[in-house]
């Protein structure tokens, strides 16, 4: 799943794949290349899928979302981690 994010957001708008699908893709991915670059603190992998699941329920109603919702982000482990670690 080498693709940009624009195209993978275009393809959850169309529901050609689930936000699940993707982060089910990345997770294993991310966590490989981790191992090499040591990247990441922490990596919440159950968090993502959850979070994953929620959006594409959402989705599935018919709830409007921004054109982002459902793609996988890392964030910088100086901001909005209080309570993670």
């Amino acid at each position: 799943m080498p693709e940009s994010a624009v195209a993978l957001a275009k393809k959850l708008q169309n529901k050609e794949v689930s936000s699940k699908e993707i982060v089910q893709e990345l997770i294993p991915r991310l966590e490989e290349k981790d191992r090499e670059i040591n990247a990441y603190v922490t990596i919440l992998s159950e968090q993502a899928l959850k979070k994953a699941e929620e959006i594409d329920s959402r989705r599935a109603k018919g709830e409007e979302l921004g054109p982002w919702a459902g793609l996988p982000i890392g964030v910088k482990d100086l901001l909005c981690t209080e309570g993670v670690r």
